[in-house]
């Protein structure tokens, strides 16, 4: 009994940093089976971030709320899945992402990162784009 009296604030300590620990995050191809032929949209703690239509070949074309959509491609970076705009300089923006509940959440990395989005809602194609790209 006395060794695991002794072991109980080590256990203690253990449970608190585990989730933490368990943590991991999604690969490409994890993102992918995830992703590939749906529309997600993503909030964040202040409302609406935007919507991202993920497409064969780790092709996507995302839309902030009401903007026009901009084409783009993702790939894997270490643990991270970096995304790159057409004509955007400020790419590539990196994610980790994790699945949280069955649903996608991800944690910005890049300057300033450390904030996060998660899933709001799923569903099929096509991603309604403002402008010329309207039912494409």
């Amino acid at each position: 009994m006395r060794p695991f009296l002794a072991a109980l604030p080590l256990m203690a300590t253990l449970a608190f940093i585990s989730p933490a620990l368990a943590e991991t995050p999604m690969t490409g191809a994890e993102f992918d089976a995830n992703t590939v032929g749906e529309i997600i949209t993503y909030d964040y703690g202040g409302g609406l971030f935007g919507t991202e239509e993920y497409l064969e070949g780790r092709r996507v074309r995302w839309a902030f709320d009401g903007d026009l959509c901009i084409y783009g491609v993702w790939y894997e970076k270490d643990d991270q899945i970096c995304f790159e705009y057409e004509n955007d300089p400020t790419t590539p923006a990196c994610w980790l992402y994790f699945l949280d509940g069955g649903q996608i959440r991800g944690r910005y990395m890049g300057e300033g990162g450390g904030w996060e989005i998660l899933e709001s809602s799923r569903d099929g194609g096509p991603l309604p784009c403002a402008g010329p790209d309207v039912g494409a």
